[in-house]
């Protein structure tokens, strides 16, 4: 594991060292996570593959909800600070706010949502804040 990486993701109560790390993050070249989409009767379940060795910030999820990993491992850092060593397979419930990771295996993960919305950009703007991340003093 590359403590290195783990020990620079923000915890305390860090929503702004979370924004500010996440900014920090985009100056670096970014990395292609596909993402697949897939629907059943009033569930939307958003996938992701993110590769070893990625430092992923996450958009904040607007309310709580269930996740499933798969596979991989990864450190996962919430808004609040707590810090979590999640290895696959695994079932949880996702706090809103942002989410930061590392990831240390390729990590197969799946946020699950109850909708019957079907149109990804409206599920983003319900589910998610796109709010833009502004340096400090903005």
């Amino acid at each position: 594991m590359n403590t290195e990486v783990t020990e620079q993701i923000p915890t305390g109560v860090a929503t702004g060292r979370l924004n500010a790390f996440a900014l920090e993050v985009l100056k670096h070249p970014q990395v292609d996570c596909p993402v697949t989409h897939h629907f059943g009767p009033s569930i939307y379940i958003r996938e992701v593959v993110m590769p070893a060795g990625t430092v992923v910030v996450g958009k904040p999820h607007k309310t709580e909800h269930m996740c499933n990993m798969i596979s991989g491992r990864m450190i996962v850092v919430n808004e609040d600070g707590e810090r979590m060593d999640v290895v696959a397979p695994c079932v949880f419930m996702a706090k809103k706010g942002r989410k930061t990771a590392y990831i240390i295996e390729t990590v197969r993960f799946q946020n699950i949502f109850s909708t019957d919305e079907t149109d990804i950009a409206k599920l983003e703007d319900m589910l998610v804040d796109n709010t833009p991340l502004l340096e400090e003093g903005e």
